[in-house]
This record gives C-alpha cells, structure tokens and sequence, in this order.
C-alpha cells in the first residue's frame, strides 16, 4: 500500500482546511502529488444550464460580477480560493477539479479516473437532523471507496496520530493492515492499540480472544512494544469502539472493512460508517482484504 495520490475534497469550511493541512503533512513526508477537488451540488436537471455558461463565460477572466452568471462568478471565486489554498504547500504538486455534480458520485468518479490511493476529508461527529446532512457524505464515500478513507474531525489541523486504535474481529489476516501498520510507525511512531469488542451476542472465553489477537499480531511481524492487546465488553460494536477511544485518549480509530459478500461485508461496512460518522477524532477506513 502507497499513498502517491491523495485525494482532497474542499468546501472551504475549516475543517476541509484541517483535511488538506493533514494531507500536506503526509504528501510531504511521502513524495505524493494532492488533487484538490471542488463540486458544486447542484440538481442533475440544472447542469446543462451550468456547464452551457461555463463554456459561453469560462474563459471571461476578466469579466465584472454584474455580467456573468452567478455560478461563473461562483467559480472564478473558487479557483481564487483553490490557488491560496495550495500556496501555502510549495513543495508538493497539486491537480484541481472543479465540477458540477453531487459529492460522493464524483468523489468515486475521481478515484476511478485519477488512480487515487488515498481520501483524506473532513466531517463533523453528527447526531440528530446533523447527522443526516452531514454524514451522509461521508458515509457514501466510506461505501463506496475503493481506497482508504482518513475522516478529519476537528478544525485545528494537528493531525498527528500516535495514539492509534485498531478495532476489529482479529477473524482473518488482512493484507491491507499489513502494508498500513509501517506507514503509520514511520509517519507518526504510532502505537497500536488492538480493540476486539465483546457483545451480548458475540460472547466467548477470553483467553480465545488473546490467543487470535497475538497471532494476528505475530503475522503482521509487528514489535511488542508497538501494540497493546485489549478486549472490551460493550453493548454494540461502534459504542464500544467509540466509548474506548474516549476513555483511553486515542488519536485515531482505525477500522477495517473485508470485501466479502452479502450480510458480513453489511455489517463491517456499516460499523465503519457510524463509526466515522459519529466519532470526534480522526477515523482511518481501509479494505483489510
């Protein structure tokens, strides 16, 4: 796993500024290129309007508010924001993408198209009529993704993971934690803290939970002073991942997703997200297959 091409979505609200200062920190340290996108969510019958005057005005630079339309105006104030943006990174390389459509399809449009491996974004923790509007983004994004998934949860912009939990069922050896786990040590130093969750309906001994996270661990050929092993009893999965986090001072939550078909796949899936969604600290989501 490498991260050359990383993925920026940009509002220009601070906690997308949070996301791309984290994105700065690892393309420098990585050698890796950021595309900085912009889309304007408009309704699908509305984008022929749209793109019919940006072809007529596009190249008007110079053109005065008054005499183009509002969304040519629109993105002439964008691409300005987009240029400041990336002048306070002059070492890395950088791709804009300003476009017309609604966020996560393209979002999985650029993955495709651009060879992306990285997603790095911001959002907020959601709950109530929030979490509908704000979450939903991200949770589709974390769907549909073929990439990993960095969520960005604060405005500061200290992105600086070395208190790490890594949740999972420790059920199968995954690939993806194998490459992921070195990036992390030789960006940040990060420990690992392994998370199983014991529920009401997923009970058993727990020298059986020890024994399947020490030989995940011993496959992973990862050092024993860079991990921890813990086993947490909760009343769900993503209360417990979330309730943890908090009690232990985490940094990041890391959580992987199996490509498996059908109910499996659903519910791991389906932890990720609420898991990103209502989390107050950064969530890192990768396919562990």
């Amino acid at each position: 796993m490498s991260f050359k091409n990383i993925l920026v979505p940009i509002d220009f609200s601070p906690r997308s500024y949070a996301a791309l200062e984290a994105a700065g920190d690892v393309a420098n340290q990585l050698d890796a290129k950021i595309t900085l996108l912009h889309i304007i969510d408009v309704p699908e019958t509305q984008r022929p309007e749209y793109q019919l005057a940006l072809d007529t005005f596009g190249n008007h630079e110079n053109s005065k508010k008054e005499d183009i339309p509002a969304i040519l105006f629109e993105m002439k104030e964008t691409k300005r924001k987009l240029r400041e943006a990336r002048e306070k990174y002059p070492k890395i390389t950088f791709i804009e993408k300003v476009v017309f459509d609604r966020v996560h399809r393209q979002i999985h449009s650029v993955v495709e198209e651009s060879d992306i491996d990285l997603i790095i974004m911001g959002s907020s923790g959601a709950s109530g009529l929030g979490e509908v509007f704000i979450g939903s983004n991200t949770q589709k994004v974390i769907r549909s993704s073929s990439c990993p998934v960095l969520v960005i949860k604060d405005d500061e912009g200290n992105f600086n993971p070395r208190n790490v939990v890594f949740a999972s069922d420790f059920a199968e050896m995954g690939g993806g934690a194998a490459r992921l786990f070195p990036i992390f040590k030789k960006l940040y130093g990060s420990t690992m803290h392994f998370l199983n969750i014991v529920t009401p309906s997923t009970f058993e001994a727990t020298p059986t939970t020890q024994k399947r996270m020490n030989e995940f661990a011993k496959d992973l050929s990862i050092d024993k002073e860079d991990y921890t092993i813990n086993i947490f009893n909760y009343y769900t999965e993503e209360e417990g991942i979330l309730t943890f986090a908090e009690e232990n001072k985490a940094e990041m939550i890391l959580l992987g997703t199996h490509g498996r078909k059908g109910f499996s796949r659903f519910m791991m899936g389906s932890i990720a997200e609420n898991v990103a969604n209502h989390s107050e600290i950064p969530v890192f989501v990768f396919r562990q297959d």
